[in-house]
């Protein structure tokens, strides 16, 4: 579409419709997939229809809870408008934010006595409210050196929202790069336009936050880090508007939720707060809880296992530590250690901290020092086994990561690569791995628990949690990698605290709504459809919902607590 009518179009709000109505003329999967949504939009309406619009009179237009949204998927748009409906039922008065392009979003909130009225298309309202043009260039030419480095982008703070975080990110993900070229116009031109929207979501929200008839109180949010969700909701945060950030649980039928202040919301939100972390050490640690947790981690490596939502071990082999040497061509008199990739381009900027410009430089530069400084061990560089699933879903062929990686090769014999799609199980790495090399990976926890030392390259997940190694500067880093052989098994304290906050973390910390949601998950090679993934809520009536014991563990949290985290109550505290 030529940009001049792209430009009328989106004047008259009209941009969208045009699209979307081209699209489902001349794109057969698209049709499909909305017919499939549409066809659970009235499976849902025909379940909950009778009662979830009930209670509306409890919100007294008095304080607002805000929910960031922006998704057409029918799993978010159910667990949102639920979230949403446990907080009306206090009194607050839900207010949605979208984008003029959803299809859907609208009506599942409607099924909830979620009105029209209270749906702000985000697109629509910051261009309205933002300033025109030229001022806003202005703004942006306040906020960035001529020629920025990855280095200055990360520093830019926007009235409390770091803005240049939110824009690499968003344009990490856009391109599927986890290395961004800043010397490359296009890529430029893409990152100054994800910054452009960010600058104006920080504007836009300040505006919002000031004449809303009833005060923002609180806040749902996903997807933190990208535009304009994290311009939205940390502008809210500094602002004093209590914040959750959650996300999909790791294990099916839960969720992960986490409140945030100004000064933790670079904290990972699969992680155990200071006061939380603080509580688990001081209880009891007993044989039954290491039981439990041994089981956790056999159902996070069954192979073809529906308990993990990332279903990552899909059609993979368990192989025993002999098999692994021999087929990745290991040599059986050295100790081995892996180097766990990221998805590099994938809420790339969103927590912590790093040692290296980003997850592709870190990945570069460790690959490269052992190759060239440590020959003393076997080096697996073990490239993220979601990269099948998420590349699958754009339509990419081969990881970023290999495509980085190619310009060290060949690699001598101590360095090897396991694809993604491998077919060896990480459960079979366990045995075999002496050290694990991570930035702030799940790995990281998981190898300690079995007295691995782990290395970290950066923050913002469990580091200081007293069981990793955390250099603070790079040359710390490698000269720690170049001893790092050296380095005793992890004794049975140190072991024990990755248990305890491993535990914690997984068995604990993923809010199960099993009781009134249950999940649907396909395997890895099924989830084609934007359905496949998906919650069906039992309830048959609004006191059937009120009454059920995660909605009532929700509510209690969510209204009235100011707890950074949820936990899964256990033993007694049931």
């Amino acid at each position: 579409m030529a940009n001049p009518l792209g430009m009328a179009l989106r004047k008259l709000n009209l941009y969208h419709p045009m699209r979307r109505a081209v699209r489902r003329m001349t794109d057969a999967d698209q049709r499909k997939r909305e017919d499939e949504v549409r066809a659970d939009l009235a499976v849902t309406r025909a379940a909950i229809g009778s009662w979830a619009r009930e209670g509306t009179e409890r919100a007294k237009g008095d304080k607002t809870f805000a929910v960031l949204s922006f998704t057409d998927l029918p799993l978010h748009l159910k667990f949102q408008s639920m979230i949403a409906k446990i907080m009306q039922l206090e009194g607050y008065t839900p207010l949605v934010f979208t984008f003029s392009g959803v299809m859907f979003a609208p009506d599942y909130f409607e099924l909830f006595g979620i009105e029209r009225e209270n749906v702000i298309y985000w697109n629509r309202f910051s261009r309205e409210i933002a300033p025109d043009d030229a001022a806003l260039a202005h703004v942006i030419d306040q906020l960035l050196p001529a020629n920025p480095t990855t280095a200055d982008i990360m520093a830019v703070n926007f009235h409390g929202a770091e803005i240049g975080k939110h824009a690499l990110s968003m344009t990490a993900r856009k391109l599927i790069q986890g290395r961004l070229d800043l010397a490359d116009p296009q890529v430029m031109h893409l990152f100054r336009a994800n910054f452009k929207r960010a600058a104006q979501s920080v504007i836009a929200m300040r505006h919002l936050l000031d004449t809303h008839p009833a005060p923002i109180q609180k806040m749902l949010v996903r997807d933190a880090g990208y535009v304009p969700n994290g311009a939205i909701y940390e502008t809210a945060l500094e602002r004093g508007v209590d914040c959750i950030v959650y996300e999909q649980g790791q294990r099916r039928g839960t969720w992960i939720l986490k409140r945030y202040t100004p000064a933790t919301k670079g904290q990972h939100y699969f992680s155990l707060a200071d006061s939380t972390w603080e509580h688990v050490k001081q209880s009891e640690w007993k044989a039954a809880d290491d039981a439990k947790l041994n089981q956790i981690f056999v159902g996070r490596y069954t192979a073809n296992s529906t308990d993990d939502t990332r279903r990552l071990q899909t059609d993979k082999q368990v192989k025993s530590p002999e098999e692994v040497r021999a087929q990745l061509g290991l040599d059986p008199t050295k100790k081995t250690a892996v180097i766990f990739s990221h998805i590099a381009w994938d809420a790339a900027f969103f927590f912590g901290s790093c040692l290296f410009d980003d997850f592709e430089h870190w990945l570069f530069e460790t690959v490269k020092y052992a190759a060239a400084n440590c020959p003393d061990m076997n080096w697996i560089v073990k490239l993220h086994p979601f990269n099948v699933f998420k590349l699958q879903r754009e339509g990419v062929s081969e990881e970023s990561e290999m495509k980085l990686l190619r310009a060290l090769m060949p690699l001598p014999d101590h360095v090897k690569i396991m694809r993604a799609n491998t077919d060896i199980n990480t459960q079979s790495l366990f045995p075999l791995v002496d050290y694990v090399l991570t930035v702030n990976g799940t790995v990281g926890m998981e190898f300690p628990c079995y007295g691995v030392p782990a290395l970290l390259g950066g923050t913002g997940r469990y580091n200081g949690r007293g069981f990793t190694i955390e250099p603070q500067t790079r040359d710390e880093y490698f000269a720690a990698m170049r001893t790092l052989h050296t380095i005793p098994k992890l004794d049975r304290e140190t072991q024990n605290r990755a248990r305890r906050y491993f535990y914690t973390l997984t068995a604990r910390r993923q809010t199960d709504l099993e009781d009134i949601a249950p999940m649907e998950l396909k395997r890895m090679n099924e989830a084609q459809s934007d359905v496949s993934d998906n919650i069906h809520i039992k309830a048959r009536s609004l006191a059937e919902f009120e009454g059920a014991g995660s909605i009532k563990r929700l509510r209690m949290w969510l209204a009235h607590s100011d707890a950074l985290d949820i936990l899964e109550p256990v033993g007694d505290d049931e």
